[in-house]
């Protein structure tokens, strides 16, 4: 509801009306946005834009650098941009959003843009998405408030109690003999002394040791950031 001492000025609806405009352009398969469109996109920080753009930066992605057009290497450029322009909760929600369709560029994007986000990150571990995860605990963000801290506090309790995914169980071979075996979360079966599948890679708490190396910069980095504050009071 518009305040009655409020106004809409002439900049307002025109940007609105473009926003509009654009979303119904970019949500044709076929249409990318010109650099043009991107430069007005990103300077207003439109948001609403963020997954569709998404989509488009992803498609154009898929491209070899030699096979894409002027549309599609300006999508590659100028998204990271939008990203930086739009407030970073929008930002992170867009990727966080839809980490399993390009998981590696999704990173990427994540590291890029600086976009850590402790609160989301511990959804995707609510909902189970393990690996969805481990993309993100890692990247940095700009800056970091007590709230930030106390948020990564959380985190670092959350991933200090993983749940076992897999287990070590006796089995029998063919003459009857028992031994413990590591049993993967995948189910594979390993010698007890293996920290990681042989098969898979994944630890008994479904981590690789890419993750759990991505979960101790993580730790280091919030001791550094207590530090910080410690010595700041």
């Amino acid at each position: 509801m518009l305040e009655e001492d409020k106004a809409i000025t002439f900049d307002q609806l025109r940007a609105e009306e473009l926003r509009l405009r654009y979303l119904e352009m970019i949500d044709r398969p076929d249409v990318y946005p010109t650099r043009a469109n991107w430069d007005f996109i990103t300077r207003h920080a439109m948001l609403g834009l963020g997954p569709a753009l998404y989509r488009k930066y992803l498609a154009a992605l898929s491209y070899d650098e030699d096979d894409r057009e002027e549309l599609h290497q300006a999508a590659v450029d100028c998204f990271p941009d939008y990203l930086r322009a739009v407030p970073r909760p929008y930002a992170a929600r867009t990727i966080y959003a839809d980490l399993s369709t390009a998981p590696e560029a999704a990173r990427a994007l994540i590291e890029q843009c600086r976009l850590f986000d402790a609160p989301a990150i511990m959804e995707l571990l609510d909902e189970g998405r393990l690996d969805d995860a481990m993309l993100a605990v890692d990247a940095y963000q700009d800056s970091y408030t007590a709230a930030d801290i106390a948020h990564m506090h959380t985190l670092r309790d959350r991933l200090l109690s993983l749940p076992a995914l897999g287990s070590q169980e006796q089995r029998r071979n063919l003459m009857g003999i028992a031994s413990l075996r590591f049993i993967c979360p995948e189910g594979h079966t390993n010698d007890p002394d293996e920290q990681y599948c042989t098969r898979c890679g994944k630890d008994i708490y479904g981590l690789t040791a890419t993750q759990n190396a991505r979960i101790d910069i993580f730790m280091r980095r919030l001791q550094a950031l207590d530090n910080l504050t410690t010595s700041a009071q």
